[in-house]
């Protein structure tokens, strides 16, 4: 299979990009996630990859030539038995895992007129209960979208009787189009402009979200084109794939000419604040070296420096949070970084009270030196009062 098969989950993580200050809409993408993500768990897709795909693990598989195909009774007998070892329980994951795979890899060993065939085929079977048909419609929509993505949405606007039930229809329409646009962003916007009863804002998103893993630049520069312009919802989505050092870089560049066409300052002003503050967030991953060393590369104005700090988690897990501490000290003015630097070093001396004073002690006397050892001291177990006032007297603490 060209993609990952969790990729068929897309559109969820295009779902929780919607209207990031829309607690509706928020609360909606989450309901669409817990029921897409159950669906997933019975294909042999773990939650964590239903619910993030950027982060799903794509196994390598076997050329398609190589898989034999099944015929209509193989795949219902297959399919059945999958059912019968994937109880609710899910004691039986690994061998009904077993099966999943060996099913979505046979049907990827079929043309897309062989897999419209199959669909036609299970779709009135008499051996079929209502979950084996589901199932199979998923399998084989699966393949369709991902392989054939062209095809699919051809078969789809050809045959709309075969995706009749449940939302299988939406799902195909929005996967097909995101894996379509990875290679031909255009051709799938012409085909959504043509279908414009399929423009959802999934499908919009969809398309957004695989641009955006491929070159986030572009992707803003399709925001009007997909008509979620005047928002911060498609500049969430781009935001959210910008992972590697030279998506943010891309990321960066895309926002800057995206945010000069917004002519509302109150939204050209909102939609900076989140983006640069969700694109500080993306720097988790990253060591205080490379992620200060790319802050002082992006070339920041003093105002988008300030709201991209608002988003940056300085309180690590490893040990760097002091030099945080004293980046952020030169970087910004101390009307702008006191509260930050306060926060910090609240967050710090509970997590890990000693890494806090010993760094404290390497400090000049002044605010950052004397804050961490009085909050350390403020936050002394009251069980140990001998301890808090050892402490006190150690550092000049009244």
């Amino acid at each position: 299979m060209k993609f990952s098969i969790a990729l068929t989950t897309l559109i969820l993580a295009a779902g929780a990009a919607l209207g990031w200050h829309d607690r509706q809409q928020l609360a909606a993408a989450r309901t669409t996630r817990r029921q897409l993500a159950d669906e997933a768990a019975v294909l042999g897709i773990s939650s964590d990859s239903a619910q993030n795909p950027a982060r799903s693990t794509t196994h390598k598989r076997p050329d398609h030539t190589s898989a034999a195909k099944l015929s209509t009774a193989g795949l219902i007998a297959l399919t059945n038995e999958m059912e019968r070892l994937n109880p609710s329980g899910g004691q039986n994951y690994s061998a009904a895992n077993a099966l999943h795979l060996r099913i979505v890899e046979s049907l990827s060993a079929l043309e897309p007129a062989e897999l419209k065939a199959m669909l036609a085929a299970v779709g009135t079977h008499p051996d079929l209960n209502p979950g084996a048909r589901y199932l199979i419609v998923s399998f084989c929509t699966t393949v369709l979208t991902n392989d054939h993505p062209q095809a699919a949405l051809e078969i789809f606007t050809g045959s709309p009787e075969l995706f009749k039930d449940g939302d299988g229809g939406m799902t195909l329409v929005c996967t097909a189009l995101a894996c379509w646009a990875r290679n031909d962003p255009r051709a799938a916007l012409d085909w959504m402009r043509q279908h414009p009863q399929q423009a959802t804002d999934y499908a919009k998103n969809g398309i957004l979200s695989a641009v955006a893993e491929q070159d986030p630049h572009l992707a803003f520069q399709l925001i009007s084109e997909l008509d979620l312009k005047g928002s911060d919802q498609g500049v969430g989505t781009i935001i959210e794939y910008a992972k590697t050092t030279e998506q943010k870089s891309s990321a960066l560049a895309g926002l800057r000419e995206y945010l000069a066409t917004i002519q509302d300052e109150t939204i050209r002003n909102q939609v900076t604040q989140s983006a640069l503050g969700g694109l500080a967030r993306q720097l988790d991953r990253e060591d205080f070296e490379s992620s200060t060393r790319w802050i002082s590369e992006a070339g920041f104005t003093p105002q988008e420096l300030a709201h991209f700090v608002d988003g940056l988690n300085v309180s690590t897990g490893n040990g760097e949070t002091g030099r945080w501490i004293e980046w952020l000290r030169q970087a910004l003015p101390a009307k702008e970084v006191d509260l930050k630097i306060n926060m910090a070093i609240d967050n710090w001396t509970r997590a890990d009270y000693q890494a806090a004073a010993q760094w404290a002690m390497t400090q000049p006397p002044g605010k950052d030196r004397n804050e961490t050892l009085t909050t350390i001291h403020d936050s002394w177990p009251k069980q140990d009062p001998a301890g808090k006032a050892t402490f006190a007297r150690q550092h000049g603490i009244k």
